[in-house]
């Protein structure tokens, strides 16, 4: 039995062949950014490389489709054969390829993960081949006593959606909205769940919440890095949280009570007698929530005398 193709993905994606499912996602999300035609300005070239990554990951990406590949595809074939007559090569498909660099981020730079020679030797790609959406990274703004307690912010963003005109079937004569690229860009609304406790920076990953996959392929994920906005009267350390309080030289001098306005509740605390400036008082377990809500910080009232 042979796999219907010969071609070979692994040195498409440029990982080894025992490569675990995790790096070769991380590959194909890599090159498929990439090579992308709508970031190559509709490059021939881009596109049908683009084209080949995704059907090499369609394959490698699927644990029953590798399995077949493996044990079935001319390449796995021969590698059972006797070695005799045969050459080792001296150097890995990570560095012919220019891999492993250890660059990552969106600035990276990346080196021609494709060889130069028989590149254009390959058959001819289904441009019908199911391909995932892209990851898309934001920032989300998120109120100090949300972050704090948790909650959900609304959020909008745009992505790469069907198109509804032509049903994604991106024929240009009959569709004048995708213009044949079978997907429009759409804006969309989303409430963000903020579980309690979260840091600022901290990212959220969203599954399938990125932009929509082609040709019925998965959706990609969306991830919202955290930016947590100040407060006008609280200020957070850890799961602390502190509020000055401007109190009447009157009530510092002969002490009493007074209310405050904590994260969730309105309370009355204690104003002891000759009270100075600098002074606090401790709410136990009224402050930020630890992360993930186990518990709660402090919340620490700072006295300011006022003038008399």
């Amino acid at each position: 039995m042979q796999f219907p193709t010969d071609k070979n993905y692994y040195k498409i994606l440029g990982v080894s062949r025992d490569a675990s499912a995790e790096t070769i996602k991380k590959r194909y999300r890599k090159l498929a950014k990439m090579h992308h035609p709508d970031a190559n300005a509709g490059s021939k070239k881009s596109e049908d490389k683009f084209k080949l990554v995704s059907e090499a990951y369609g394959v490698l990406g699927n644990a029953e489709k590798r399995r077949a590949y493996d044990r079935f595809s001319p390449r796995s074939q021969s590698s059972a054969e006797p070695a005799r007559g045969r050459r080792r090569r001296a150097r890995s498909d990570k560095s012919r390829y220019g891999y492993g660099s250890g660059e990552t981020g969106p600035r990276a730079e990346y080196r021609e993960p494709f060889p130069r020679e028989g590149f254009q030797e390959e058959v001819s790609i289904d441009p019908n081949f199911p391909t995932r959406g892209f990851d898309l990274q934001f920032l989300v703004n998120v109120p100090l006593v949300t972050a704090a307690l948790g909650g959900k912010v609304p959020f909008s963003y745009e992505k790469y959606v069907k198109c509804t005109h032509c049903s994604g079937s991106g024929n240009a004569v009959d569709c004048s909205a995708c213009k044949g690229r079978k997907q429009v860009v759409k804006e969309v609304s989303i409430d963000v769940k903020i579980p309690p406790g979260i840091v600022d920076q901290y990212t959220l990953r969203m599954d399938n919440k990125g932009g929509e996959g082609r040709n019925g392929g998965p959706p990609g994920d969306l991830l919202l890095k955290v930016c947590i906005e100040p407060h006008p009267k609280f200020n957070r350390v850890k799961s602390d949280i502190y509020s000055e309080v401007l109190i009447s030289f009157e009530l510092a001098e002969k002490g009493g009570d007074l209310k405050v306005n904590t994260l969730d509740s309105v309370m009355t605390i204690p104003v002891e007698e000759g009270t100075l400036t600098g002074e606090d008082y401790r709410i136990p377990g009224m402050g930020a929530s630890t992360p993930w809500g186990k518990k709660r910080g402090d919340f620490i009232v700072k006295f300011a005398v006022a003038d008399p």
